[in-house]
């Protein structure tokens, strides 16, 4: 009886911290087979600058996670973001987050989770991949193996 107990606990706990949120990690050409499928977005979450300056997948929607503040010289939080994803998908598409190295993407596919979207992916390596020996991010992520652009399409970019 002690044992069912605990399992029943273990069971109420992982339930609780999120386990049943956990989120799909994908590459990045997994992501491309993915996308040929209707409704199924890359979502840049990326700063407006990464997006513009380093280049994004052509199709990627930009909801930045974080925006640049040039007073502190830091990121800030977009304390809209969950606002700006609500606006532009509906909770049964399927969305794929990407950001440079598969952090910022991962925490802000949880959060898309966590509000209801049920399907939800992350790109493991990013947009830019691990890092090589030298310290360059020329390994894996999109922009290694996967066509990407500068050019900027007025329904992709990042609007209040």
């Amino acid at each position: 009886m002690k044992n069912i107990a605990i399992l029943w606990m273990s069971v109420l706990a992982l339930t609780c911290c999120g386990f049943s949120q956990e989120i799909t990690e994908v590459s990045s050409g997994e992501a491309f087979e993915l996308l040929k499928e209707l409704d199924t977005y890359l979502v840049d979450v990326r700063s407006i600058a990464e997006y513009v300056f380093i280049g994004h997948p052509s199709m990627a929607f930009n909801i930045p996670l974080t925006f640049w503040d040039e007073e502190r010289q830091d990121l800030v939080s977009n304390e809209t973001f969950l606002e700006d994803v609500k606006s532009r998908f509906k909770t049964d598409d399927r969305l794929i987050f990407i950001c440079r190295s598969g952090g910022r993407s991962l925490r802000a596919a949880r959060m898309a989770k966590n509000a209801g979207f049920t399907k939800v992916f992350n790109i493991t390596l990013g947009f830019e991949g691990e890092k090589n020996a030298k310290g360059y991010r020329v390994v894996n992520g999109w922009k290694n193996s996967l066509h990407y652009t500068y050019e900027l399409d007025d329904k992709l970019i990042y609007r209040k």
